[in-house]
C-alpha cells in the first residue's frame, strides 16, 4: 500500500509525519489556495523544505501558468524529492515528452481510460484519476476505474478525489493500492473505537 497525504496544510504534515504511514505528499493549486498560500515556485520551495525536514520521502507539485514546460523545469530544480504533476491533455503530453523525466511525473486530472493509455505510452511514474469527481459526473465510474486498473502496468494509479473513508476502503478491497488521502481520511482511516477501548483496558491492567 502506497499512501500519500493530499494536503498543503503543514500543521497536518507535522502531526502525521511520525506515523510513518505516508510515502509522500501531493498538492495542487486548489489545496495550496485553501491553505492560505500563493501558488508560486517560491511557495513550492518553502513547502519542499518543510516536507523534507519532516522526513517525507517526496512531494508533488503541479505546473501552472501559461508556460507549463518552463514551470515544470523550475519545479524539477527544486530538489531531487519532487514529482511534477502535469494535467492529462495535449499540452501536458507535449510537456512530458520534452521533459524526458517520466520517472518524476504524475499525470493528473485523469477521468478516462484513454488518458490512462496515454500515461502507459509515456511511461510516467504515476497517473492520478479523480474518483469522487468522476462518480458525480457519470453513472459507470466504478466500471471505468476497474478498467483503468486493468490497463495500468507501466504507470501506477494514484487514486485521488476521495470523499469518505468508505470510498477509500472499498477501492483498497478492490485491488487499488496507491492513494492520495485528504486530511480527514488520512487522520481517520486507521482509528478504531474498539482498539482504543482495548488499549485503555491494557493500560488499566498494567497500572493495577
Amino acid at each position: 500500500m502506497n499512501l500519500f497525504l493530499d494536503a498543503a496544510n503543514t500543521d497536518c504534515w507535522a502531526d502525521l509525519a511520525g506515523t510513518g504511514l505516508f510515502s509522500g505528499i501531493t498538492t495542487n493549486p486548489l489545496l495550496i489556495q485553501r491553505a492560505g498560500l500563493e501558488t508560486s515556485i517560491q511557495t513550492y520551495q518553502t513547502l519542499y523544505d518543510k516536507a523534507t525536514k519532516l522526513g517525507y520521502p517526496c512531494i508533488q507539485f503541479q505546473v501552472f501558468g501559461e508556460n507549463w514546460l518552463q514551470c515544470a523545469q523550475s519545479i524539477s530544480s527544486i530538489g531531487p524529492k519532487v514529482f511534477i504533476k502535469i494535467p492529462a491533455n495535449k499540452m501536458g503530453f507535449e510537456v512530458i515528452s520534452k521533459l524526458s523525466l517520466p520517472d518524476r511525473i504524475t499525470l493528473t486530472a485523469v477521468y478516462s481510460v484513454g488518458q490512462v493509455i496515454a500515461a502507459e505510452a509515456l511511461q510516467v511514474a504515476y497517473t492520478e484519476p479523480y474518483y469522487a469527481r468522476l462518480r458525480d459526473a457519470i453513472e459507470n465510474a466504478d466500471e471505468l476505474f476497474d478498467r483503468m486498473h486493468d490497463i495500468a502496468f507501466e504507470t501506477e494509479l494514484l487514486v485521488a478525489s476521495l470523499q469518505s473513508k468508505a470510498q477509500f476502503l472499498d477501492l483498497a478491497a478492490r485491488g487499488f493500492s496507491t492513494f492520495a488521502l485528504p486530511e480527514p481520511i488520512a487522520r481517520a482511516f486507521f482509528q478504531s473505537t474498539l482498539a482504543d477501548e482495548s488499549i485503555a483496558d491494557f493500560e488499566n491492567a498494567a497500572r493495577s
